[in-house]
């Protein structure tokens, strides 16, 4: 299976998670569109991947990632639209783009890393400040368009959870077995933190027994968790099948064990405007069916 064949199949899946999400109903049509669209995130994912190592320009792909999520954001921050995936997908391919200059310069790969983390715990800052103190006017331009403005890693769509999917992917590329391995490992522990109550558990018995700080340490960890990591401890718990289900995404493994490092078709820039121009044509069209 070549890389054209991954991207149609994905976007494929994303469409149909798309419709349930702009057409809601009771039905278990949406349940199912739902399920299948788990599938998309992951050969995105892996996708990147595979541009970092085959690109001709890290700067221009990252750049187009870039502007593709602002350009987005710019949507979201009038459309209140949660999906924006091209953020989670630029800082994936920067992280990963940073762990690749260690084949060439491990010293250089350190001090980017460092900038990296340094800058993102500034921007998170900034970002939720301003968040914080926003009125009805500007709250969605601090949560959509700032963080995608300065590439913040805060309210990330699918959190660094996915960015970590990303990294590991890069990490084993082409060691089946190992990706493999992880990718189950790390689907497992997903499913339990969100399926289960451990996480609200944890925050509890922080605020009954740490006195003085308690509350105040169990309230940044869930603000932490929520919009950076991707774990929404309001939503913590349910059945595995009709609420947490992303542990579906394990049916993506044997799509990406097929890939066979062949391009395919080519058709670059398709896909960079197909995913904006299909979220505004299912937003404007769902005024008219719901």
């Amino acid at each position: 299976m070549n890389l054209f064949q991954l991207k149609i199949i994905a976007t494929i899946t994303m469409i149909l998670d798309h419709i349930a999400y702009f057409f809601p109903n009771a039905t278990y049509i949406t349940l199912i569109f739902h399920w299948i669209g788990r599938i998309s995130a992951p050969i995105f994912l892996f996708c990147v991947v595979n541009s970092i190592k085959y690109t001709s320009s890290k700067k221009r792909y990252l750049f187009r990632l870039y502007s593709m999520s602002v350009i987005m954001a710019i949507f979201q921050t009038f459309s209140h639209v949660d999906l924006n995936f091209f953020r989670t997908l630029f800082i994936t391919a920067l992280l990963i783009s940073i762990l690749d200059i260690g084949h060439k310069d491990l010293h250089k790969k350190k001090i980017y890393l460092s900038i990296f983390i340094i800058y993102q715990i500034f921007a998170c800052t900034l970002c939720g400040y301003l968040a914080a103190t926003s009125n009805a006017n500007t709250e969605n331009i601090y949560f959509y368009f700032i963080p995608a403005l300065l590439g913040s890693i805060l309210t990330l769509e699918g959190g660094f959870l996915f960015v970590t999917l990303g990294v590991l992917f890069y990490l084993f590329y082409e060691k089946n077995l190992h990706m493999t391995v992880t990718y189950i490992l790390f689907i497992l522990v997903v499913t339990f933190l969100n399926a289960s109550n451990i996480i609200p558990i944890l925050l509890w018995k922080i605020r009954a027994h740490i006195p003085l700080f308690g509350y105040e340490i169990s309230s940044g960890l869930e603000y932490f968790l929520s919009v950076i990591v991707g774990i929404d401890i309001t939503a913590t718990g349910g059945n595995i099948f009709t609420t947490q289900y992303q542990w579906i995404m394990i049916f993506s493994l044997p799509l990406l064990l097929l890939y066979n490092h062949e391009q395919g078709q080519k058709i670059k820039y398709f896909f960079y405007l197909f995913y904006p121009l299909h979220i505004i044509l299912f937003f404007f069209l769902s005024f008219f069916v719901i």
